[in-house]
C-alpha cells in the first residue's frame, strides 16, 4: 500500500479488540487508544498515558469489539501548545483530551513521527 507524500509499502498489523466492560464508552474512528485490560482498550486517556493503537472503528456499547491498528502509519490529531517532533525517536503519548496525543513530557512515547501538519492539528506515526 502507497502511504504519505512520498510512498512506499506500509505494512500494518491490526487486531480485534473489546471496549470496555461497564461504564461510558465513545470512541470515534482514528482516536488513541490505551490499552486497560486484556484486549480491552479506551480512548479516556490521561496525559502521558501509553498509546496502544488507532482505533479503526466508532464504538459506543460495552463489550464490543472493535479493530486497533496496532503496527502501520496512524494519523492521530494532536493536543498540546507544543507539537510533535519529527526526529526518529520522540513519538507520541496520549494526550488528556481523550482520543488525541501529544509529544511526550520527558523521553520518548510510542511510535516514531514522521510528519506533523501544524495547520490541520495532526501528526502521522509509525507504529
Amino acid at each position: 500500500m502507497a502511504f504519505g507524500d512520498i510512498g512506499g509499502v506500509v505494512t500494518e498489523l491490526v487486531i480485534t479488540c473489546r471496549t470496555p466492560a461497564a461504564g461510558a464508552v465513545s470512541i470515534a474512528k482514528g482516536d488513541a487508544v490505551k490499552l486497560i485490560g486484556a484486549y480491552t482498550v479506551s480512548n479516556d486517556t490521561d496525559a502521558e498515558d501509553p498509546v496502544f493503537g488507532e482505533a479503526l472503528a466508532d464504538a459506543s456499547g460495552n463489550g464490543a469489539a472493535i479493530p486497533v491498528k496496532v503496527r502501520g502509519i496512524s494519523i492521530f490529531e494532536y493536543d498540546g501548545e507544543t507539537p510533535p517532533v519529527v526526529d526518529g525517536l520522540a513519538g507520541v503519548t496520549a494526550a488528556a483530551a481523550n482520543g488525541k496525543v501529544k509529544a511526550p513530557a520527558s523521553g520518548n512515547g510510542k511510535g516514531m513521527n514522521l510528519k506533523v501538519d501544524a495547520a490541520a492539528g495532526l501528526v502521522h506515526v509509525l507504529l
